[in-house]
């Protein structure tokens, strides 16, 4: 019987990694979970933002929070998203890695400039 060597990942973290990156793929996904790092906000409040319609934005949610990237809370008859705490740190080490200028100061934010 051959040991597996150290640092081989199981078929299961495998398949778990690849949802989280399947659903960060996206660019309007990595928008929305950028615009709730660090706040929460109804989908009305990101449809707005993001400058999407809710249909579209309610579909890109369901796979935020299936891949467990994004949590939900009820506010009295308001539903409040915001980004697990994990995704925080996992979002900004890949932004560190691949977009360094992103961390120079400037804020991280989803939101589309307004003209």
């Amino acid at each position: 019987m051959v040991a597996e060597p150290e640092g081989v990942f199981t078929s299961e973290a495998v398949d778990a990694v690849t949802a989280v990156l399947q659903a960060l793929a996206l660019p309007l996904r990595l928008r929305i979970v950028l615009d709730i790092l660090d706040r929460e906000a109804t989908a009305a409040d990101l449809a707005d933002r993001l400058d999407v319609g809710y249909g579209t934005l309610a579909q890109h949610l369901r796979h935020l929070r299936l891949a467990g990237l994004v949590h939900r809370r009820r506010a009295g008859s308001h539903v409040r998203y915001v980004a697990a705490p994990s995704t925080a740190v996992l979002v900004r080490a890949i932004l560190t890695q691949v977009a360094p200028e992103a961390g120079s100061g400037a804020p991280i934010s989803g939101a589309r400039p307004r003209h």
